[in-house]
């Protein structure tokens, strides 16, 4: 793998790992890496450089950054990703793997493949895999432009979303004792995603903490009322009311 931003924006090749020295090239190299093999006209890289003032310099200045990422690129990564200019502005054009967001989706479509063909175990590793890839948020010590800010709540939505499937897939294995600490931090840091809310509640039943998991189902109503005015999904509801028959294990 050769650029990294699923946290700190950096590239790595050759056994080693490089951050871009100045902020702006790292702003850069994010921006042209969430949409990676993706045309980004110089206005648009501009505006992510410069939200609210460009100077008279800036086309040239954004030239000069990214003459600076092509040499980084070429230097630890010969062969792999690189900045090419089209008529409609700069693209980074990267095989899958060689950008960590554009592997980290195959991985998950990889693993929800898997699951839907009952190869839990298959599921889990590619899973796992694509998790680990994140160091941190999304271009992770620069701020987020404007121009990216969409793709970015995208790809932090896929990533709980990702979480939320090794956690069915880990289930379905049978590791539910171990789940339970996890998901448990999880609701508190995704409050309103029922999902995680859910699966807990499968992770303490079938940890034979039945008690547990009903009060876990009856904090969730509460949250949701509080926050968003609605009721438990009926699958949540479904489980809840086999939780509460003694039927789930």
């Amino acid at each position: 793998m050769a650029v990294l931003v699923l946290g700190r924006p950096a590239v790595r090749g050759l056994g080693v790992t490089r951050h871009p020295a100045r902020r702006m090239v790292r702003v850069l190299l994010g921006v042209l890496a969430v949409r990676a093999n993706r045309a980004l006209p110089p206005e648009w890289l501009i505006d992510a450089l410069w939200p609210e003032k460009p100077p008279p310099s800036a086309a040239a200045n954004v030239r000069s950054h990214l003459a600076e990422l092509r040499r980084t690129l070429a230097n630890l990564a010969p062969g792999g990703p690189c900045i090419v200019t089209s008529r409609d502005g700069y693209v980074l054009a990267a095989a899958p793997d060689a950008v960590d967001v554009t592997r980290f989706q195959r991985l998950v479509r990889e693993g929800r493949e898997l699951h839907a063909h009952g190869e839990d175990a298959a599921a889990a590793h590619s899973l796992e895999r694509a998790v680990a890839l994140w160091r941190g948020p999304v271009m992770a010590g620069v701020p987020i432009p404007d121009v990216v800010r969409p793709d970015v709540t995208v790809l932090e939505e896929q990533r709980v979303s990702a979480v939320e499937d090794l956690a069915e897939v880990r289930l379905a294995l049978g590791c539910h004792g171990e789940l339970v600490a996890a998901l448990a931090g999880l609701v508190v840091e995704h409050p309103l995603r029922e999902r995680l809310w859910r699966l807990l509640v499968a992770a303490l039943a079938a940890s034979g903490r039945r008690s547990e998991a009903l009060a876990v189902y009856r904090r969730l109503v509460q949250v949701l009322d509080a926050e968003l005015g609605v009721e438990p999904s009926a699958a949540t509801t479904s489980l809840y009311e086999e939780v509460r028959r003694g039927g789930h294990d």
